[in-house]
Formats: C-alpha cells, sequence, structure tokens
C-alpha cells in the first residue's frame, strides 16, 4: 500500500466531569460504525494523565477521501450527535498527511 497520501487526525476531547468513560464508549461506538471496510487504518484513544476528563485520539486513514465519507455517513453521524451533551468544550482536533508510519515512509508530499 502507498503511505503518501495516509489521513492523520488527532486531537483533544474534554468531558463534562465524571463523564470521560461514557465518551469514551460513545467514541468507540462511532469508530464500529464506520465499518471495517471505511478506510480507517487504526485509532487510538488515549486518556490524560493530569485531567481524569481529557482524552486524546488519533486516527489513520487510508486517504481524505476515506475519511470524508465515513464521518459523513449516516451510522457515524448517528453515534456523533450523541457526543455533544457529553462535552464540557468544543473537541479540538488536527489534520494532517502522515509521514512515517510503522517503518514506512510516503513518498514526497505532491504540493511541495
Amino acid at each position: 500500500m502507498s503511505t503518501g497520501n495516509m489521513f492523520s487526525v488527532y486531537g483533544r476531547m474534554t468531558a463534562l466531569p465524571g463523564r470521560r468513560d461514557e465518551l469514551i464508549t460513545v467514541l468507540r461506538e462511532g469508530f464500529l460504525a464506520g465499518g471495517d471496510d471505511s478506510g480507517l487504518l487504526t485509532y487510538s484513544i488515549n486518556t490524560a494523565f493530569d485531567d481524569p476528563d481529557t482524552i486524546w485520539l488519533t486516527q489513520l486513514w487510508i486517504d481524505k477521501d476515506a475519511h470524508d465519507a465515513t464521518t459523513r455517513s449516516e451510522p457515524v453521524a448517528a453515534v456523533s450527535r450523541r457526543l455533544p451533551p457529553l462535552l464540557a468544550r468544543q473537541p479540538e482536533g488536527f489534520y494532517g498527511r502522515a509521514v512515517h508510519v510503522h517503518g514506512l515512509t510516503p513518498g514526497p508530499d505532491p504540493r511541495s
């Protein structure tokens, strides 16, 4: 598989006090709702040592198109609508192009 177009998403979510585990459950349901053929290669949900309500997310997709199609699908959108009541603040997210994954180095960025 070419890694030159791999798309990464990483961000932070802060749950309302005491709702972190519920937030994690809903996020896991969202990742499962996308299905095995969504183009999502891997994801992690991480808790923060210094803040019991904060979680960090990382996702790696085959490309941005796969990410966009999956996150706009109705099954994922239905799960996403359950998130706002669990959040203390607006999530922070960042997007990028994967440049190194499990020993694989993508080709040069076609924009450069």
